[in-house]
């Protein structure tokens, strides 16, 4: 239900407020330049659209039937006073019952084009399961047709037989449609 409420939020997103400006300036690097015009997209208007869109099905009562109405979405939360010292960078999105151990979700968005950095995610969610027993562990990624086959093909060199379940939603900016599926990943196995 959680996956069907965070997919039916993407897909309710409004281009308008993803997409890159289409101005050029004479001052950006062109190589820089290049890329913009490529990508359209960034990941962190999209995150926020994305929860834009995800309050509002909450404030409908949609979302508070799945979890409890004491628990909250916020976004990029410090938890390194919880015991996680060592992740320098917060998911973009925690689903939690706040001022207790009550963890929910952990949420992270990337560009498919940056699918390298998909393993620094996957450890983090994983990290935020084993030290504060987040329930979900989700990794959204976003792109074009293309540039999501190229991350899939990455993803599934890094899963492994065991290890923890990662929720992958592969969200297609061309016919603007997610769609999920499931992996294990062991960050302490040599790939």
């Amino acid at each position: 239900m959680l996956l069907n409420a965070i997919k039916l939020s993407l897909e309710n997103m409004n281009r308008k407020f993803t997409d890159l400006s289409k101005l050029e300036f004479d001052e950006i690097d062109k190589t820089f330049r290049k890329k913009l015009i490529e990508q359209k997209i960034q990941e962190r208007p999209f995150a926020y659209e994305f929860y834009h869109q995800f309050r509002k099905m909450w404030d409908s009562g949609s979302i508070v039937s799945i979890v409890s109405d004491e628990v909250v979405i916020q976004a990029e939360v410090n938890k390194r006073y919880q015991e996680i010292p060592e992740c320098k960078k917060m998911p973009d999105f925690l689903l939690h019952k706040p001022d207790t151990t009550e963890n929910f979700a952990v949420i992270e968005f990337k560009l498919a084009s940056n699918y390298k950095q998909l393993k620094g995610d996957f450890k983090k969610l994983i990290k935020f399961r084993q030290k504060l027993d987040y329930t979900f562990l989700i990794e959204v990624v976003i792109g074009k047709d293309s540039e999501l086959t190229t991350a899939i093909n990455h993803i599934n060199r890094l899963k492994t037989s065991n290890g923890e379940e990662i929720i992958v939603i592969c969200f297609n900016t061309e016919i603007w449609k997610a769609n999920d599926f499931k992996i294990k990943y062991d960050y302490n196995v040599v790939r």
